[in-house]
């Protein structure tokens, strides 16, 4: 697959940190940069359903999630194709309707990624090598 570069990574004001992601569809299809919020409370990285359907991401089944503020709601869930820094894989996704694309922590753990909250950008955690989750 050919892919873009990231970046435009950065912290803002409240301590969010933000990061551009290559994100597509697991059967090697559309393939674009996109900038996501990076949510450490966050076990599910989350795309809205029009960014899935520009990626051809379907959701695959269904689950339920509990939200910060306790509320249970319905997703989507599916595969994408996630690519931040050096390092690529596989990963289940949540599709519902969010104002800004969120990256969760099983993402970041099974890539071997971490947020500097100082910098605002993405570093290496460990070697690479996906991680079972």
């Amino acid at each position: 697959m050919a892919h873009e570069d990231q970046g435009g990574k950065g912290a803002d004001a409240m301590g969010y940190v933000r990061g551009n992601v290559l994100i597509g569809s697991a059967d090697g299809g559309v393939v674009k940069s996109v900038e996501f919020l990076a949510d450490t409370g966050a076990y599910y990285t989350i795309i809205p359903p029009k960014l899935a359907e520009e990626l051809n991401i379907k959701p695959i089944a269904k689950t339920k999630l509990t939200l910060a503020d306790k509320r249970v709601v319905e997703a989507g869930v599916s595969l994408a194709y996630i690519k931040i820094l050096d390092r690529d894989g596989v990963f289940n996704i949540a599709i519902m309707d969010v104002p800004k694309p969120l990256l969760g922590v099983s993402t970041l753990e099974g890539l071997g990624i971490k947020v500097d909250q100082t910098t605002g950008e993405f570093e290496h955690s460990r070697p690479y090598g996906l991680a079972l989750i």
